[in-house]
Parts: structure tokens; C-alpha cells; sequence
């Protein structure tokens, strides 16, 4: 997994976007994606069961490129069942003191889109899910993003950008649970000088996260 996030320049002729999916076909889309690869991006297995309980609770974020989706990933709201978290329920007490949660799971990309900049999206279409997942968050006023990492690559990036590991969550070497306080981020984005947290920010028509039925539990 890499977040190098290289800028390019944007070219805003090309069909470039990021979208949470309503669909059949966006199901079938993003599947097809999961059938590709063992493990996302995130280091763990993107098999998921057949009967998800969290389905009701669940948005799915997608990015496509010339028609074709490229990138996908899941935001499952907190919701009465809880979060699908395998240290879920021990860690219940300290990230319900938080408040709002949502946790961002499963993300997966076609490789060849994997580290390549896209016009629209000028730090990939990894980049794109990130700013999705943000901009889904604020607009829902979620004050916690909640991710479970198989340790590697994903944790030191993610913790670059303000990722840090929940209190009482398990040892590196097993997957383990970091949260980002959204409000946090966006204080970092506007003190920071470096291009990724302008573009994490910044208004882009190209991000269409709006119109969802799914919302957090409070």
C-alpha cells in the first residue's frame, strides 16, 4: 500500500469521480474489484460473509474513471449492532466516548491505478477515497473515522496523516484499530502546507458523497 501522493495537474474534460454508489451494478462493480485481490488495501482479507448484518448501516464509496469503477471502499455507520471491528466489543467504551462514529473498511483498487495520479484526481484514486471518506464524514458530523490495519505500509501512512491507535487496541503485529478525529484533520489541512491536505479540503465537483440514506448512529 503506498500513499506517496504525488500531485498532478487536473484535466477536467476526462470523466474522472468519486461517488457513493446506490446500484446493482455498483455492487456488482465494486465485487468484481474484490475478486481481483486476497487482501485490500488495508492488509486484511477482502472476503466479507455472505450475510453482512452491517448491509442497512453501510455506504459504498466508489471511484470511476472513463465509466469504468477503479477504486471502492466501505463506510459502515455506528449503529446499534456496532461497529465490524474484530476487537469490537472491547474497544465499545473508549471510541463510543468519542461520539459519531463511522469506520472506513475493505478499500480496495484496481493496481493499475493503485499509485498512478488521475486527472480529476490528482493524487490517485486512493487519494479520491480518502477525500470521499473526509467529505462523507463532516457532512454527517462524524467526529471519529475508525480503521482496522494489518499492520505494515497502511499503519505508518495512515499515521502520517493523524491516524492513531485506539487505546486498549491489540499489539502491531496483529490487525489493530486507529481512529482519525475528523476536526483534527481539517485543522491540520489549513496549518499545513503541503498540496495533499489543500486537496483533501478544497471544494471539488468531481467528489459526489450528497445523497445517502445511510447516517451515523449518534
Amino acid at each position: 500500500m503506498d500513499f506517496s501522493f504525488v500531485e498532478s495537474k487536473r484535466d477536467h474534460g476526462r470523466d474522472c469521480f468519486v461517488y457513493t454508489g446506490h446500484t446493482d451494478l455498483d455492487l456488482l462493480s465494486i465485487a468484481s474489484l474484490r475478486g481481483r485481490a486476497d487482501r485490500d488495501r488495508f492488509g486484511l482479507p477482502v472476503a466479507g460473509p455472505d450475510q453482512d448484518t452491517f448491509t442497512p448501516h453501510t455506504t459504498h464509496l466508489l471511484v470511476m474513471v472513463e465509466g469504468e469503477v477503479v477504486a471502492g471502499a466501505e463506510l459502515v455507520a455506528y449503529s446499534p449492532l456496532g461497529l465490524p471491528l474484530t476487537e469490537w466489543p472491547a474497544l465499545q467504551g473508549v471510541l463510543r466516548h468519542s461520539g459519531r462514529l463511522v469506520q472506513c473498511r475493505r478499500p480496495v483498487v484496481r493496481p493499475e491505478f493503485a499509485e498512478t495520479p488521475l486527472p480529476d484526481l490528482p493524487f490517485g484514486a486512493l487519494g479520491g477515497l480518502l477525500k470521499g471518506c473526509l467529505q462523507w464524514a463532516v457532512l454527517r458530523d462524524v467526529s471519529d473515522v475508525v480503521v482496522e490495519l494489518a499492520g505494515g505500509r497502511a499503519a505508518d501512512r495512515l499515521t502520517q496523516l493523524g491516524f492513531t491507535p485506539v487505546e486498549g487496541s491489540g499489539p502491531p503485529a496483529e490487525p489493530r484499530t486507529y481512529r482519525l478525529h475528523v476536526s483534527r484533520l481539517v485543522a491540520r489541512g489549513f496549518q499545513a502546507g503541503h498540496p495533499f491536505y489543500r486537496y483533501l479540503l478544497e471544494y471539488d465537483e468531481s467528489v459526489l458523497v450528497g445523497e445517502t440514506s445511510t447516517t451515523a448512529a449518534a
